[in-house]
């Protein structure tokens, strides 16, 4: 069973079983390349292979540098983004790479862990972000990219 809540202006997605994410039927051929930012390597780790495993190329950075560095050379169609790190986070990622790309404006998802502090979530409700919160399953992150990518 997948649940939907809606919080502002912004998403939040909670579903059930990573088995349904190879599964569920949908699009079967998705955009091609992705850029994960997150600190946390398992994060990192669960997003990219969950996005690989429906083909997408995947570029990871666990730092605010390094994705700005990728954003500078890589045409992505997607960015996977914790809301939180300790170098600036989502809010550092997303004004630097839209400002550079303002096509990425629509295709950032961000991920939330610290549901209790206010400050994110005064962002993604600024910029109308889609958010997955953790933890989170294969299942409900497909529905989240298919609704960011739509």
């Amino acid at each position: 069973m997948q649940e939907q809540e809606t919080r502002g202006d912004h998403i939040t997605l909670i579903g059930t079983s990573p088995a349904i994410w190879q599964a569920e039927p949908g699009p079967t051929r998705l955009p091609s390349r992705a850029l994960v930012v997150d600190d946390s390597l398992v994060v990192a780790e669960v997003v990219t292979t969950l996005l690989r495993r429906t083909g997408w190329t995947v570029d990871v950075a666990t730092s605010v540098d390094a994705a700005l560095e990728h954003v500078r050379g890589v045409p992505y169609d997607l960015v996977v983004c914790d809301v939180c790190m300790p170098d600036g986070g989502g809010p550092a990622v997303y004004y630097a790479a839209t400002t550079r790309r303002p096509d990425l404006t629509n295709r950032f998802l961000f991920i939330i862990g610290n549901v209790d502090d206010a400050e994110p979530w005064r962002f993604l409700a600024k910029i109308r972000a889609h958010v997955l919160e953790k933890p989170f399953t294969g299942r409900a992150l497909r529905h989240a990219l298919i609704k960011v990518i739509a």
